[in-house]
């Protein structure tokens, strides 16, 4: 257990240490290098003294842009490792790592609780749905989820927009909150915070509900047809016991994976939601940073994305073994099978581990 815990501990490491470096080059090596675009932004500016624009771009960026590459590169990653992301070339003045700190609340907020719920929704649709396929319901839904899965995410938010922002108001168009309430712990402010975050957190869940209720319908209908579910309706266990127990919880853990690694890719903010609500997190200040070339601010945002899914990543890695033990011990499936007298009971005994811990 310990050598599995070092082993995923020190990749994870080994990961986001390649992937800063790799920014780290890429953004230099590429055509149009931002800090020459800065030194010709600055000399545009009437600023012709080269040892002073050296200096600027050096407090921008962390780095001096004349030095040896290896040099730059030396000075790049200890400047991360200790925080400092550079300054905003946006917003100046103001450090990357302040602005990336500002927008993460509300991006935790909005795309979290959307996470959060679409996924819950996802789950009983999609288990109902597999588990029982000949209803009305199950055909009625899965036309539903399938028509919703394949709709874009912005262009439910543009038809939100218009019919229930523009049209009728029933909600407001952009922010986080109103003007004219007070930030801070008080009821105004969280109910207008809740008020302003319904209809984006709304665009969210109803396209990425049907996709979770479509993925689960799949595992679902793969665990249907394992013996250890067959031996569990030979014994006589009740249809709700074997669909919650035997075949939900087996069905689960394969989109324990899928919904950590959403959660790592979930401080990248939801792009196109944030934008179209103007709404401040991560994914709005991303998409203002690629429309300006504020590289400091994208490549702040790329490596907290990095960071965020390896770590959601390694998550998973400590955590799934507790519910397969068979990921440490493989050869813990081997088992010699019992005698024909106990066939049945023994078939979900050893075939279905996660069932016979409840």
């Amino acid at each position: 257990m310990v050598g599995y815990l070092a082993r995923r501990v020190l990749m994870a490491f080994v990961t986001i240490f390649v992937i800063v470096s790799l920014s780290f080059y890429m953004v230099r090596l590429m055509p149009g290098n931002p800090m020459q675009y800065l030194e010709f932004q600055l000399e545009q500016q009437g600023n012709t003294d080269p040892e002073q624009i050296r200096q600027q771009v050096q407090a921008i960026y962390g780095v001096m842009p004349s030095g040896p590459l290896w040099q730059q590169y030396l000075t790049y990653i200890g400047n991360v490792f200790r925080g400092d992301f550079g300054v905003s070339l946006l917003n100046p003045g103001q450090s990357v790592a302040s602005i990336v700190v500002s927008a993460l609340p509300w991006t935790l907020l909005l795309v979290g609780t959307s996470l959060l719920i679409s996924f819950g929704i996802g789950m009983v649709v999609g288990r109902a749905i597999a588990a029982h396929p000949d209803t009305v319901f199950a055909r009625v839904m899965t036309g539903i989820v399938s028509f919703l899965s394949a709709i874009p995410q912005y262009l439910v938010a543009i038809v939100f927009i218009y019919l229930l922002a523009d049209i009728h108001h029933f909600f407001p168009i952009t922010g986080a909150y109103s003007n004219n309430t007070t930030p801070g712990f008080n009821w105004g402010f969280i109910a207008s915070v809740i008020y302003h975050a319904i209809l984006p957190v709304t665009s969210y869940v109803v396209v990425s509900f049907a996709a979770w209720a479509l993925t689960m319908k799949g595992s679902v209908t793969t665990v249907l047809g394992a013996d250890y579910v067959r031996a569990a309706e030979a014994r006589g266990l009740g249809d709700r016991r074997v669909t919650r127990t035997y075949i939900g919880r087996n069905a689960m853990l394969p989109m324990v994976t899928s919904l950590a690694l959403s959660l790592g890719y979930m401080f990248g903010g939801s792009v196109f939601i944030e934008t179209y609500f103007s709404y401040p997190g991560l994914g709005y200040r991303l998409i203002s940073a690629v429309n300006s070339r504020d590289y400091s601010l994208m490549m702040g945002c790329f490596i907290l994305i990095t960071v965020a899914v390896v770590f959601a990543n390694l998550i998973v890695d400590l955590i799934y073994p507790l519910v397969d033990p068979r990921i440490i011990s493989p050869a813990s499936r081997r088992r010699t099978r019992p005698a024909a007298a106990a066939a049945a009971t023994d078939v979900v005994d050893l075939a279905n581990p996660v069932a016979t811990k409840m």
